[in-house]
């Protein structure tokens, strides 16, 4: 199946359908993905700037990314049901979009570099556990898509 059929057949959906004809669904369902993107997102700040050396300093970095290993995972289910939901309101409106597409691509790519990060920051030990160049480096790359991720989102609307 193509993306396009997909995008079809998510417009004639029992969902797809609720939520385009919902008053008030889009509204309640974009107020869960911002509160998931704030939880999510604060996770995130927080473990890449421990990664650059800044707050928690009395912590390790492994013990900064374990602890927020849940709340990073449970923002990204969140983010991927209402996000769902979201896309399932208009989704040909959103499959024309550039800025969708480009969002998307690199949700999935800092997704996939964040959890390798926060993962093997969360399993080091020792004096490996330490903020060195390399990540440094990789937190500000993490800081960087997040933030192009952000900037995707809201050109959605305007493009």
């Amino acid at each position: 199946m193509s993306f396009l059929a997909f995008f079809h057949w998510l417009a004639q959906t029992r969902i797809g359908l609720l939520m385009r004809d919902s008053t008030w669904g889009f509204a309640i369902v974009e107020i869960g993905h911002l509160l998931a993107i704030a939880i999510f997102g604060g996770a995130i700040l927080l473990v890449d700037l421990r990664m650059m050396g800044f707050g928690f300093k009395t912590q390790p970095v492994s013990r900064v990314a374990r602890e927020l290993l849940p709340l990073t995972a449970g923002g990204v289910i969140v983010l991927a049901i209402s996000g769902a939901l979201l896309l399932a309101s208009g989704p040909m409106r959103y499959y024309y979009n550039p800025a969708f597409r480009i969002k998307m691509l690199l949700f999935f790519i800092a997704l996939i570099f964040h959890f390798v990060l926060q993962v093997r920051a969360a399993r080091t030990t020792g004096e490996r556990d330490k903020s060195s160049p390399l990540r440094k480096v990789a937190a500000i790359l993490s800081l960087a898509l997040w933030l192009s991720i952000g900037l995707a989102g809201r050109a959605i609307g305007y493009v």
